[in-house]
């Protein structure tokens, strides 16, 4: 093959990086994107390539086939490559770690080689890119082995609810509704304050493994910037410790079997330490994110945690954009913070669509709709935003960081705004954030 369409090649080159990360249900989703478009060759080896090589082995079977109808060796190395990472799991199981890291570059290289024998034009830089990703994905490989082995003993839950959200933010009156209404919360409850009256509905044992995690990653909640990659990599033993205590908790503190209920503000910024999680078919996942106005949350964080509000609007942003960007690979549902209040039955009936829509249950037991006026208080609702700016803004840096926190509010919360093209606004939204992070150099050494 000597030409080939540009969406092609992006999206081929797409799907590697993907491999490269074990982004196996992303990798799938771009897989069908892209289903039945045509019959070329190009589009014969974007299905290949976005199979799953570790659980799709009909499809695998399928789809190596029609490749090697008209690029038998670009099927064949493909296949070299599955095999490849089949060993690699192997190898971690028989903890030869270092057998393992070589046999997952030399799968990564199969993939770019099928690529090349087609045809495709190569960056220079890309190989080195993926094989820059073999420590990730070794660790992605490494905690899905654990996910299996859990869940061959039946130690996993039915289902993992996420509520990701920044504090103040509507996650305790949204976890609180769930568990009302039929999800498991945990048996280690945080106990009730006069901030949270109806309780947090947090496990102690979860926010004790975040914060140390936080410790060893050189952070905290409340620092407003995200943590670099480089760091999750460097820290990669201190992350898998982490995850696999994570899967204890699951297994010890919450009902067995149950639909869990995951719920702590730090998850938004510990996500990407749940990507082979996420990425993988092994868990049922769904994530709730509920959104509120960013001045309501700058005031209730002054008045609960008295928390200064340019901290609070910068800290705002990052759990937002950091839940957001993390949370794709899964069934997900942005609830606005006045609509939880004001219309709680509405919310409870999409999240129980959105939990059906993930389900692996033969039978999904209905939630309780009588839970929403059992909990939700709506006098609990204190802060509420003013149509008219507030008065703390006036100087120029505050006034940039809340002028840019209401844009992003405004895509988080567009009405019926499809997910793809959400991703898309607040992917151009990250790239004004850091650069506005970069002008705001004095404002973080404040803090």
């Amino acid at each position: 093959m000597t030409e080939w369409d540009q969406d092609i090649q992006g999206a081929v080159k797409q799907a590697l990086r993907l491999q490269a990360s074990g982004s196996w249900r992303t990798l799938e989703r771009l897989g069908s994107q892209a289903k039945g478009v045509d019959h070329s060759p190009g589009h014969a080896l974007l299905s290949a390539l976005c199979i799953n090589p570790l659980q799709e082995q009909e499809k695998g079977r399928d789809s190596l086939t029609a490749l090697a109808a008209t690029a038998p060796r670009s099927a064949c190395s493909l296949a070299l490559g599955r095999s490849l990472l089949a060993l690699a799991q192997e190898q971690i199981l028989t903890s030869q770690r270092v057998r393992a890291e070589a046999t997952v570059r030399q799968a990564l290289a199969c993939s770019v080689e099928a690529a090349a024998a087609m045809g495709l034009p190569i960056p220079a830089d890309l190989p080195d890119q993926l094989f820059g990703q073999v420590g990730v994905l070794l660790q992605t490989l490494t905690s899905q082995l654990d996910l299996e082995l859990a869940r061959q003993r039946e130690q996993l839950p039915a289902q993992l609810v996420l509520v990701l959200g920044m504090h103040r933010s509507g996650t305790s009156a949204l976890s609180g509704l769930l568990v009302e209404s039929g999800l498991n919360g945990p048996a280690d409850l945080m106990p009730a304050s006069p901030e949270n009256p109806k309780g947090y509905f947090e496990s102690l044992g979860a926010m004790e493994l975040n914060d140390r995690l936080l410790a060893d990653l050189g952070t905290t909640w409340c620092m407003p910037t995200a943590i670099p990659k480089s760091r999750w990599i460097s820290s990669s033993p201190e992350v898998e410790a982490w995850r696999s205590g994570m899967l204890r908790l699951l297994f010890n503190n919450y009902a067995r079997g149950g639909r869990v209920l995951l719920k702590d503000p730090r998850l938004c910024i510990l996500l990407p330490g749940l990507h082979p999680w996420l990425e993988s078919n092994l868990l049922s996942c769904v994530a709730f994110m509920p959104v509120r106005h960013p001045s309501e949350v700058v005031e209730s964080l002054l008045a609960a945690q008295s928390i200064p509000r340019r901290k609070g609007l910068m800290l705002w942003l990052r759990h937002i954009f950091e839940s957001e960007r993390h949370s794709r690979a899964v069934n997900r549902l942005i609830i606005r913070h006045h609509d939880l209040i004001a219309n709680p039955n509405s919310i409870l009936s999409r999240c129980h669509d959105i939990l059906a829509e993930a389900s692996r249950l033969d039978r999904l037991t209905l939630l309780d709709p009588m839970a929403a006026s059992r909990f939700i208080d709506p006098q609990l609702y204190r802060q509420r935003a003013s149509p008219e700016a507030p008065e703390w803004i006036k100087d120029d840096h505050s006034g940039a960081l809340y002028a840019f926190a209401l844009q992003v509010y405004s895509r988080m919360t567009e009405d019926e705004l499809p997910d793809p093209k959400l991703q898309t606004l607040m992917d151009d939204l990250w790239v004004k954030w850091a650069s506005l992070l970069a002008h705001l150099e004095t404002i973080l050494d404040d803090l």
